[in-house]
């Protein structure tokens, strides 16, 4: 499933939908300006974990106000999931807020290029964590630089 340029909405789908999607294999979100989170349980009440049990494929690209892929306090297993691909999602600090499975994932692309960096620490959540940890002081280190040069001019 490839979803891009939803720009009005906050999130991608709610629990109730993401438990039905059992054939997932790839889920690829890009270029949508206000999604905050691709899971939203706002409101349901959600019994058990959402697992996708066949996605082995997830990208997500371009989401600037994308803050987790979800923010509900529940579980998500994604028990072949292979590969993540994050590329620009400078407000995600971590997958998401419940528990979380992923016993064949083992590394974690940060840019979209298959040359891209790979990291792995441990889990999705802290590598998520330290990448957002990382982009942020890379992103300090630009703006001084930057700010450097200009008192030079």
């Amino acid at each position: 499933m490839e979803v891009s340029r939803c720009h009005g909405s906050i999130s991608l789908m709610a629990c109730s939908t993401a438990k039905s999607l059992m054939l997932l294999e790839r889920l690829s979100i890009a270029d949508c300006e206000l999604i905050e989170e691709i899971i939203s349980c706002e409101g349901e009440d959600l019994q058990g974990s959402i697992v996708f049990p066949k996605l082995k494929e997830l990208r997500l690209s371009h989401l600037p106000s994308i803050a987790s892929f979800s923010l509900a306090h529940h579980s998500l297993e994604f028990p072949v999931l292979q590969m993540v691909i994050v590329t620009e999602c400078p407000k995600m600090k971590n997958f998401c807020q419940g528990e979380l499975s992923t016993p064949r994932l083992e590394q974690m692309h940060l840019t979209g290029d298959e040359d891209g960096e790979l990291q792995w620490e441990g889990n999705l959540n802290t590598t998520t964590k330290h990448m957002f940890d990382q982009m942020n002081v890379q992103n300090s280190q630009v703006v001084e630089v930057t700010d450097q040069l200009h008192q030079i001019e």
